[in-house]
């Protein structure tokens, strides 16, 4: 709790409270104000501010939208990652190395180098991926449908794709 103390010099009020109302703000997370006697015998009031309620943390997505966001742990993350698959068995083997460059796939209209961890995803949502290769090596599959069915949870692509013919 944050205490500031101001001088103020009135005569005739013993004591004086102030309800200051924010936009946003319910009757108990207002502020308050005393008007207090000092000990030195001056006249001062106490501001006090209380700490905001549980789950209701003061952002700017509070006061314009009035809703607080969703947390990362109620929404879908997305792992995608590719491997040179020399054996065309689909399957990332130990020798089969994982492609850094060259490979890209498409999610929601914004397209994502791989590896691409992609968080924020809406929970009941489907999201189309399309991937495709430019050095080197191609995708053995261009087209994958992905279904965020429960809160959090994170969903792991390994796409599989082979070397482009010289």
């Amino acid at each position: 709790m944050t205490t500031r103390s101001f001088a103020l010099s009135l005569f005739a009020l013993p004591l004086l409270t102030l309800i200051m109302a924010r936009p946003g703000l319910t009757a108990d997370t207002e502020l308050a104000a005393e008007l207090q006697q000092s000990p030195a015998g001056q006249q001062g009031f106490e501001q006090t501010e209380p700490v905001d309620p549980p789950g209701r943390r003061g952002n700017i997505l509070n006061i314009v939208l009035d809703r607080t966001p969703s947390l990362s742990t109620q929404r879908g993350t997305l792992v995608i990652e590719a491997f040179a698959d020399h054996n065309d068995n689909s399957v990332q083997d130990a020798d089969e190395p994982l492609l850094r460059d060259g490979v890209f796939c498409t999610v929601d209209d914004i397209r994502y180098q791989l590896p691409a961890f992609i968080p924020g995803l809406d929970y009941n949502a489907r999201y189309a991926i399309r991937c495709e290769g430019t050095e080197g090596y191609a995708p053995t599959l261009s087209d994958k449908n992905v279904l965020i069915a429960r809160r959090g949870e994170i969903i792991r692509l390994s796409i599989p794709c082979h070397p482009l013919e010289p």
